[in-house]
Order: structure tokens, then C-alpha cells, then sequence
């Protein structure tokens, strides 16, 4: 598909539209485009396949396609790189994998990183609770030491986990108002609070 005549058939799309979803969803090879063409077409594979869409560039006529386009990769550290989110030192398209890989990473750490804070939240809350019962309650140096002993190295070296070296086809949860994210939270909680309760009363 050249770029005049996909330009041809953008225009002519609420006429056609059967034609122009088809050109979106079937066609393989886009040639010959210029850099409005580029950018329309990332719109229009966006829109038309409600899909995220991923552009590799390496010059100045494709700097309206990688921002339009929800990941935009520079494969080169001139024009491109300035309207890019992305630049690559590596001068072809393998540096798409490792994007996936890291970005799959960060956000599955993020989501481990808020449940391990709300876990370690739910589980202070109980203890404060049960020093409450007893007239009792947590010194500043206690809290100072769960916080920063205790709390900081765990949180740091948890953060810290690489990729998986190779690319899984499962993809992490979008959003944290997920009932996995949030059972798992309160499954842990109410196990933890079990054990502190047994041991509360029994001890």
C-alpha cells in the first residue's frame, strides 16, 4: 500500500468504510509515505484496530508518526530522538524486545512494590490496634526502626528485579482494581492477622 493511495482511501473512509478498515487490518507493507501519511496511519491502525500501537524511526519524517503513536521508538539519536519517548543506540528493530521486556518489568514491580506497602500498612494497623487493647502503643523508636531497618532495605531490593530473559506471551494486569491484585493483598492480610490474633491471645 503506497502513500497516495491510502490517503486516497482515508479521505474517502466515510464513504467506504469497509474498505479502509480492511486496508488497516489486512494490509502487511506501507511504502512510499510521507510524514503526514505515516501519522495518519498510526491513527488509524489505533482507531481502526484498537490495538497499541509501536513505531520505530530513524529521521526527521517520522517525528509526527512516533508521537502520535502510543510507543515511539528513535533509532537514531538525531531528530527522531527529540519526538521519540525512546531512543535506541542499537540501529535496528531487536530493541523492541527488550522495550516490552523492560516495560512488562516495571509495571509488574510496580504492582508488587503497592501490595507489599499496603501489606506491611495492614499489618502495622493490626499490631497498633492490639497494643491499643492493652493500653499500649509502639514507641517513636520502634516505629523509626520498622520503617527504616526493617521497611526501606526490604522495599529497595524488592524493586530490584530484572526482566525475564525471554518475552512471555501472558501479559501483566492493566490496573491495580484487579481482584487478583486486591485478593491477594487481602488473603495475605487476613492470614497475618490470623496468626497475630492467635498469638495475641494466647501468649
Amino acid at each position: 500500500m503506497t502513500g497516495p493511495a491510502f490517503r486516497l482511501i482515508s479521505e474517502n473512509k466515510d464513504k467506504d468504510p469497509f474498505t479502509y478498515s480492511s486496508v488497516c487490518k489486512k494490509a502487511q507493507v506501507f511504502a512510499r509515505m510521507s510524514p503526514l501519511d505515516k501519522e495518519w496511519l498510526v491513527q488509524a491502525l489505533g482507531q481502526v484496530c484498537g490495538q497499541q500501537i509501536g513505531m520505530c524511526g530513524d529521521g526527521a519524517n517520522d517525528c509526527g508518526a512516533l508521537k502520535t503513536a502510543d510507543v515511539g521508538i528513535s533509532l537514531s539519536e538525531a531528530e527522531a530522538s527529540i519526538a521519540a519517548p525512546f531512543t535506541s543506540q542499537v540501529q535496528n528493530i531487536s530493541c523492541v524486545v527488550t522495550l516490552l521486556r523492560e516495560g512488562r518489568c516495571a509495571l509488574t514491580t510496580s504492582f508488587q512494590a503497592f501490595k507489599f506497602i499496603e501489606l506491611y500498612s495492614f499489618i502495622q494497623f493490626f499490631t497498633c490496634a492490639m497494643c491499643y487493647c492493652v493500653g499500649g502503643n509502639l514507641t517513636d523508636h520502634q516505629f523509626l526502626y520498622i520503617d527504616l531497618v526493617a521497611l526501606v532495605p526490604l522495599s529497595i531490593f524488592s524493586a530490584r528485579t530484572g526482566p525475564y530473559p525471554q518475552l512471555n506471551k501472558f501479559l501483566p494486569t492493566e490496573t491495580l482494581f484487579y481482584l487478583p491484585v486486591l485478593m491477594s493483598v487481602f488473603i495475605s492480610a487476613f492470614i497475618q492477622f490470623s496468626f497475630q490474633l492467635y498469638f495475641f491471645i494466647n501468649v
